[in-house]
């Protein structure tokens, strides 16, 4: 029998018949970078092993396709760890593969020692360390399986460096792979009953959150219409439904609820809705507002993959185990093809709605101040961005302007943000990974100065691939959350301003072009000569004090 391959070579071929080919991380398992193929795998060498998981996060939610961050066993590992407790929140299938010490030296105090799985378990859906090279392909395969199942998540294997390295058969059996095609291919029927709550309904929402992503948009488009119900979603739920379609709510939550915000809709839809249709949400905090939606009236009917919902169950409220697609097929198949006046109605009523948002967002944009306001910079990036852009956001406020401000299908095609678990630093990584995902897309980074400094190094990988990424610096010199916090609880913030940093500089100390903008006037030409110049860092000097569309009185001592 011919012993001429190594792990590496088992790893790859187990990725590679799942379909799973963008790999991200700092060329550590080692055995396993030394023996992928260019042709088949796109490999992305960032600085840091935490930039790798939030490049494979954000790849992974903007395909609906596992992707893989790699890091070396100990610190490798702990940086990964950050990026995987976000992919968790975002329910983002995430393979992360690291090194670890050899069998033979475990338990004996070797360099960079750590118990990585009992460190990992808690974190992600699946853990575990490969002892014996016959085993290698077998886990990998059952992560595989556990990353996409139920919830989507982050798995984690370690691969111990005498393991990868022993010569194995060459031929090994693949019959038994479990195809992620072939993972979820069960068919759905409506439950009994289900249908005259969902018809019976006057004022019903259908509520999307991040595990209805990647639903076709026409699935359930035609079940919103089928029904009259507007249709919101969540902060995570973006790209849930299509942003133009009539029926569109808005962004549900308490980040939104200012006049300028789309919760200014979204959330008085959920307060007086008789039906919430809610699928793929865990209906957080920030979705319900601490408990306050949907309204005390209002029925539920819950459909998830997994029954979890943290909020506390109603009377008649009904729970639906089931993918998301699979149930909006059967429903609408049900349903049948007519559209009711009631659809019309609130088409009538959310277009009105809509009207007096963006008028919100004009006059907040227009307001004088002696520096840039950040309504400002989001008014004049709608005139400039492309429906085809991806939208990536960091986890502080440029994403919470982002929620309300930029709508998809006009300034953005899909997006993603570090907003599952708040993970500052998510966006500028994040940004590498769907440019590496979509290279022949144009991909908007719109990052605040806390969170871009998080990650400066990973310019010299955008300047390095040559990624087409505009990454936008909200410069407000300040940790501004940490800040807002203090003023709504009494209390005095200490050192949280920063020095003042050029970040345009920053951009040009790796080749790629750097802009700074310091007066309003100047913003347009600025942007249009960023978005057009390919990798770019535009460095916007903004008012400190200017509050993204949800209001702040309601915080008061909370």
């Amino acid at each position: 029998m011919n012993l001429t391959r190594q792990g590496g070579h088992v790893v790859a071929e187990v990725l590679a018949e799942n379909g799973i080919t963008r790999v991200f991380g700092q060329d550590s398992p080692e055995w396993l970078f030394a023996v992928l193929d260019h042709e088949v795998f796109t490999v992305t060498i960032t600085r840091d092993e935490r930039s790798a998981g939030f490049a494979a996060d954000a790849a992974a939610r903007l395909t609906g396709v596992p992707a893989v961050a790699c890091g070396i066993h100990g610190p490798g590992f702990t940086n990964l760890l950050t990026s995987l407790y976000e992919a968790r929140e975002s329910g983002s299938p995430v393979i992360a593969l690291v090194s670890g010490i050899e069998t033979s030296k475990k338990g004996r105090g070797a360099f960079q020692e750590l118990d990585q799985i009992a460190a990992a378990a808690p974190i992600v859906k699946f853990a575990e360390r490969v002892e014996r090279p016959d085993r290698i392909a077998e886990t990998l395969r059952r992560a595989i399986v556990a990353a996409t199942s139920g919830r989507p998540g982050p798995v984690l294997v370690e691969l111990p460096n005498d393991v990868m390295g022993e010569l194995q058969p060459l031929e090994p059996s693949l019959a038994a792979a479990a195809k992620l095609s072939e993972l979820h291919s069960a068919t759905y029927s409506v439950p009994d009953g289900l249908l005259e709550v969902l018809t019976s309904a006057r004022r019903p929402v259908v509520l999307l959150g991040g595990g209805a992503r990647h639903v076709p948009h026409d699935v359930v488009a035609r079940l919103a219409e089928r029904l009259g119900a507007a249709a919101c979603v969540t902060a995570m739920g973006r790209g849930a439904f299509p942003e133009m379609h009539p029926l569109y709510a808005g962004v549900v939550g308490f980040m939104t609820d200012r006049a300028d915000g789309s919760g200014a809709i979204a959330n008085v839809q959920m307060r007086d809705a008789d039906l919430v249709l809610v699928i793929g949400s865990a209906l957080d905090g920030v979705t319900t507002d601490g408990g306050r939606l949907p309204g005390s009236d209002s029925r539920i009917v819950h459909v998830d993959r997994l029954h979890s919902a943290p909020i506390e169950p109603r009377d008649g409220e009904m729970r639906v185990l089931a993918d998301a697609t699979e149930f909006l097929n059967a429903a609408t198949t049900a349903l049948g093809d007519e559209v009711g006046e009631q659809t019309s109605l609130r088409q009538q009523e959310l277009a009105v709605a809509w009207a007096q948002v963006e008028s919100a967002q004009r006059h907040q944009a227009d307001a004088q101040s002696e520096s840039i306001l950040p309504s400002r910079l989001l008014v004049e990036l709608q005139a400039h961005l492309r429906p085809d852009d991806l939208l990536v956001c960091d986890a502080a406020y440029s994403s919470v302007w982002a929620l309300s401000y930029l709508r998809q299908g006009l300034h953005f095609a899909d997006t993603v943000a570090g907003r599952g678990a708040g993970t500052l630093g998510f966006g500028l990584p994040a940004a590498i990974g769907a440019s590496r995902a979509f290279p022949d897309r144009r991909v908007v980074a719109l990052v605040g100065d806390g969170g871009f400094g998080f990650g400066w190094g990973e310019l010299e990988t955008i300047a390095r691939l040559g990624s087409e990424v505009t990454c936008i610096v909200l410069n407000n010199s300040v940790f501004s959350y940490q800040r807002l916090w203090h003023e709504l609880n009494g209390t005095q913030a200490r050192n949280l301003d920063f020095a003042p940093v050029r970040h345009e500089q920053l951009a040009e100390a790796v080749g790629i072009r750097g802009i700074r903008v310091v007066a309003a006037g100047e913003l347009s030409t600025a942007l249009e000569r960023g978005l057009a110049s390919g990798p770019s860092v535009i460095d916007v000097v903004i008012d400190p004090t200017e509050l993204p569309p949800f209001r702040k009185e309601r915080h008061i001592g909370k």
